[in-house]
C-alpha cells in the first residue's frame, strides 16, 4: 500500500472536506453512487481548473524570471548599493580587511541564478513525472468516490476494531474531522486568499512574475510564525531601495494592513475552537509533516500531532481514574 499512501491521504482529506456537499446532494438524487459521482466531478473541476492555470502561468513566469535575473538584477543591485541608506554601510564593510575580497554583487547574482536554476529544474522534474501524477490522480478520484459513498460504513468498521470506548472513538473521529477542516478551511482557504491578494498587489506595484510570487506567498502562509511577511516585506524594501518609494511604501502598507490582516481575521472565524494545538507544535508538525510526507504533510503533520495529544489525554485520564 505504501506507493499509494499519498493519493489515499488526499482522498481522506477531500472526502471529509466535501462530505457535507455529498449529504446535501444525497437528499435529492437518493442514490449514494450518483451523489458521490457528482461530488467527485465538482472536486475535480475545482482542483484541476485553478491548478492548470497556475502551473501554466508558473512555467511562463519562471522562464521570464530567469531572464530577468540575468538581465535586470545587475541594475537593481547597483541601485540598492548606491542608496544613501546602504552606501555608507557597504563602504564600511568594504574597508574591512576580512571583506576586501568579497564582491556583494557577484555573490548575490550567483545565488539568484542558482535559485532560478533550481526552481526550473524542480518544475522540469515535476513534468517528467507527469505519468505518475496522472496515475495518482486516478487513484485519488477512485478512492474519493468510494470514501464518499461508503464513508459511514468504513468509519464504523474502524471504530469497531479500535480498542477504545464509544466515547473515545467519537473523540478521536471528531479530532480528525476538526483538524482536517481547520487545516483546509482555515489554512488552505486563507492561504489562497492571501496569495491572490499578494499576486494582485505585486502586479499593481510592478513586481515581476506576480503569479509566481503570489504562489510563494500562499505557500508561506501555510507555515505558522513565518507567514506571508517573509515575501511581501522584502519586495517592498527592494522597491524602496531601488528608488520606487511610493510603490514600496504602498506595498508595505497593503501587506501589513490587508494581506497579513486577512490571516488574523479569517482564521479565528473559520477555525474557532476546532484545534487547540500550541503554535510552536503546529509550526514543527507542519514542517516535519512536509519533510516526511511531502506537500500532504501540512495536513498530516498537525493531524498526527493532534491524535497523539488525544491519545495521551486518554491515557492520563485512565491512569488518574485507576
Amino acid at each position: 500500500m505504501s506507493p499509494f499512501l499519498a493519493p489515499i491521504a488526499w482522498s481522506i482529506v477531500l472526502s471529509i472536506t466535501f462530505y457535507p456537499l455529498y449529504r446535501v446532494l444525497l437528499r435529492y438524487v437518493k442514490y449514494p453512487w450518483v451523489s458521490s459521482l457528482i461530488t467527485l466531478i465538482l472536486i475535480v473541476i475545482l482542483i484541476i481548473g485553478p491548478f492548470t492555470y497556475i502551473v501554466t502561468a508558473l512555467i511562463s513566469e519562471i522562464g521570464h524570471l530567469y531572464g530577468l535575473i540575468e538581465k535586470d538584477w545587475v541594475a537593481w543591485l547597483k541601485k540598492i548599493q548606491e542608496h544613501t541608506l546602504l552606501s555608507k554601510v557597504y563602504e564600511l564593510l568594504g574597508s574591512s580587511s576580512l571583506l576586501q575580497e568579497f564582491d556583494l554583487k557577484a555573490t548575490v547574482l550567483k545565488e539568484l541564478n542558482s535559485l532560478a536554476k533550481n526552481i526550473g529544474e524542480r518544475f522540469s522534474a515535476i513534468f517528467k513525472d507527469a505519468i505518475v501524477f496522472i496515475v495518482n490522480l486516478i487513484i485519488m478520484c477512485l478512492t474519493t468516490f468510494y470514501f464518499l459513498k461508503d464513508g459511514v460504513t468504513i468509519l464504523n468498521y474502524i471504530k469497531k476494531i479500535l480498542p477504545f470506548s464509544e466515547e473515545q472513538d467519537a473523540k478521536l473521529a471528531g479530532q480528525v474531522k476538526d483538524t482536517i477542516i481547520a487545516t483546509i478551511y482555515g489554512g488552505v482557504a486563507v492561504a489562497i486568499i492571501q496569495g491572490m491578494l499578494a499576486g494582485a498587489a505585486f502586479l499593481v506595484f510592478g513586481i515581476p512574475s506576480p503569479v509566481f510570487w503570489g504562489t510563494i506567498t500562499a505557500v508561506f502562509s501555510l507555515i505558522p510564525m513565518l507567514g506571508t511577511t517573509i515575501v511581501w516585506a522584502p519586495a517592498g524594501a527592494i522597491l524602496i531601495l531601488t528608488g520606487s518609494y511610493g510603490k514600496g511604501v504602498g506595498l508595505l502598507l497593503f501587506g501589513f494592513f490587508v494581506i497579513s490582516t486577512v490571516d488574523n481575521i479569517l482564521k479565528p472565524i473559520i477555525i474557532g475552537e476546532r484545534t487547540k494545538l500550541p503554535t510552536l507544535l503546529i509550526f514543527f508538525s507542519v514542517l516535519g509533516g512536509i519533510g516526511f510526507f511531502g506537500f500532504i504533510g501540512f495536513i498530516l503533520g498537525p493531524l498526527i500531532a493532534a491524535l497523539c495529544l488525544s491519545l495521551l489525554e486518554m491515557y492520563t485520564a485512565k491512569t488518574d481514574n485507576s
